[in-house]
């Protein structure tokens, strides 16, 4: 496998490159398959025409795909249509030769269907055994394509799934992607690469740093428009803390500023798209309610160090040929600097790619979508050859990029310390002193949570309110470290008689309150033996030896509980408890 890059700075390039890529094919015993791709800021029909007639002239057999993004880079250099790179090549043609295992472009247009051109790609996949990477590359944001990513996320998960929006503007008169006479200006490419002998890794890169409170989704109206955070107006969190108001006509200036979130293992980011005057916030891909998000800065220094420490782990793969999908807030964020995340990897290993207005990467099996994702992937065909040698490239900052760095960093510390103060509050604020279980307070949040759940999904849990039998004699008589004493010992036989899903809380004095969850009367049943099996330890603790028995009450949630119906019920059973002679008795209600 062979892969070569040519950047074209004038039409009349595009000769010395194809003469280049002859001597190229000369070196090489095989060849199975040729891609060629063609990535320029702007194509026309006569560009393309003319490009894949001489290329075809020269290899019969390429397939040719012709790309329009607004800047990429090739052999360490940027290649752009924008005029703020006036030293910069207009577009770069990059051959891939293959010596067993071949590609298939694979156009959807406009016209496609999107459910049904996932079943078409899934098929296609399941037909060729030996798939070992997908990309697919979207003309423009189009409904449906969470839904073709859901349905790639049940291929095989060694199948390497990558990809990128090449336009953030649907513009009908303008070719995006050009494949076999499909001309589009929306639907999408997807390139299939199949090989036995073939070898994909797929590594991504972020570098943005959270910084300030995290916020839980609470209401949305959509997939992509969030009504609430922490039950609040959307817009006041982002008012409060960046100071955007819905009347502004753009939110350029807070690109560089995404929500962050957690989710399959991997770190997410949704730049903001809109404000509405309501208060809702329009994001650029999905949320769920529920996800808890926070604001995010890039960090020059982390972004740079980020990407090559995630190079250097790509080239111990040994491959062949890299190609980058990289998104638009790196190059906003970076400017002249952009050149550090991908100057090393392309001296090591011929290297090419394009930035995007969104990234698709596959974390534990899900194909997602992110925005702010640098996603680098490593082809190779045959067993590891000579390790690339990697040698990172140290950046040379400007002095403003080195005050946003610092600034950054500065944040970010104070983030940090203010956590750490924070998680200690959390505790003091949630966790009973003595026993180190759930406080009442706690515990009441939290219940209502789960009898959310539990009503939702239409799965009962027992709740259990229980005492120490003649806890007040205990204190008279030995003292109330004595008293605290047998407490403790009982909370740590509460800890041990439940499963780490279960909840054990202090609720006052003597009192606990405990939450089964997923649990039936049989399970409570159980659970209410092993407690009263390991209470009978705590005559052990008495100087006397004296018996200590638990009154028990226990309740399971119904289907149109409240939380007050619950815990009333809960303590009358309790209280019938300690009504019985003898006490050291359980009551179900």
């Amino acid at each position: 496998m062979k892969q070569f890059s040519f950047l074209l700075y004038k039409e009349e390039d595009l000769a010395l490159c194809l003469q280049e890529a002859k001597d190229v094919v000369a070196s090489m015993a095989h060849i199975s398959d040729l891609l060629v791709t063609l990535f320029a800021s702007e194509l026309s029909v006569h560009t393309m025409e003319d490009f894949k007639r001489a290329t075809r002239k020269i290899f019969p057999q390429a397939k040719v795909v012709g790309l329009a993004a607004e800047c990429g880079f090739a052999k360490g250099k940027m290649w752009s249509g924008e005029d703020d790179l006036p030293d910069a090549a207009s577009a770069v043609v990059t051959f891939t030769f293959f010596s067993s295992s071949r590609v298939i472009p694979l156009a959807f247009d406009e016209q496609s269907d999107i459910s049904a051109a996932a079943k078409g790609l899934v098929q296609t996949i399941s037909q060729e055994k030996a798939t070992k990477a997908v990309g697919l590359f979207f003309a423009a944001q189009v409904p449906g394509i969470m839904n073709l990513l859901d349905a790639l996320s049940d291929v095989d998960e060694e199948i390497v799934l990558f990809g990128g929006l090449l336009s953030d503007q649907m513009d009908e008169r303008r070719i995006v992607i050009d494949l076999a006479g499909h001309r589009m200006s929306r639907g999408f490419l997807a390139v299939v690469f199949v090989g036995e002998e073939l070898h994909a890794k797929a590594q991504i890169s972020f570098g943005w740093k959270p910084f300030g409170p995290e916020v839980q989704i609470t209401r949305m109206a959509d997939e992509r428009t969030i009504v609430e955070l922490d039950e609040k107006p959307a817009s006041e969190f982002f008012s409060h803390y960046l100071g955007i108001r819905h009347c502004w006509e753009s939110l350029a200036s807070v690109e560089t500023f995404p929500m962050c979130l957690k989710r399959n293992g991997a770190t997410l980011a949704r730049r903001l798209m809109d404000i509405h005057a309501d208060g809702c916030v329009y994001v650029s891909a999905d949320l769920r309610e529920g996800e808890r998000l926070r604001i995010a800065s890039g960090d020059p220094i982390a972004i740079i160090s980020e990407a090559q420490r995630t190079h250097a782990e790509l080239c111990e793969f040994s491959p062949e040929a890299v190609f980058i999908v990289n998104c638009m807030g790196h190059y906003v964020m970076l400017q002249k600097n952009n050149i550090y995340e991908y100057a090393a990897i392309s001296r090591a290993v011929p290297t090419h790619g394009f930035y995007s207005y969104a990234e698709f990467f596959r974390s534990r099996g899900k194909f997602m979508k992110t925005n702010l994702m640098m996603v680098s992937v490593g082809f190779r065909e045959g067993e590891p050859k000579e390790t690339s040698i990697y040698k990172p490239v140290s950046p040379q900052f400007g002095e403003q990029t080195s005050i946003i760095a610092h600034l950054v960093h500065f944040v970010d510390a104070m983030t940090k310390e203010w956590e750490s103060a924070h998680s200690k509050l959390v505790v003091l604020a949630e966790r009973d002193a003595l026993t180190g279980l759930m406080n009442r307070r706690a515990m009441e949040r939290s219940f209502k949570d789960i009898l959310h759940d539990a009503l939702a999904s239409d799965i009962p849990f027992a709740v259990m309110m229980l005492d120490m039998d003649d806890f007040k004699g205990i204190n008279d008589t030995f003292g109330h470290a004595m008293g605290d004493e047998a407490l403790v010992a009982l909370a740590d036989i509460l800890r041990s008689s439940v499963r780490s899903v279960d909840i054990v809380s202090r609720w006052g004095g003597d009192e606990f309150f405990v939450i089964l969850t997923h649990a039936n009367r049989a399970a409570a049943e159980r659970v209410v033996e092993r407690i009263h099996r390991g209470a009978s330890s705590l005559s052990l603790l008495m100087p006397d030896k004296r018996s200590v028995g638990l009154s028990i009450g226990v309740t399971l949630s119904s289907a149109h509980d409240t939380p007050e119906s619950v815990f009333q019920r809960a303590d009358a059973a309790l209280y019938e408890s300690k009504r019985t002679a003898g006490k050291n008795k359980v009551t179900f209600r």
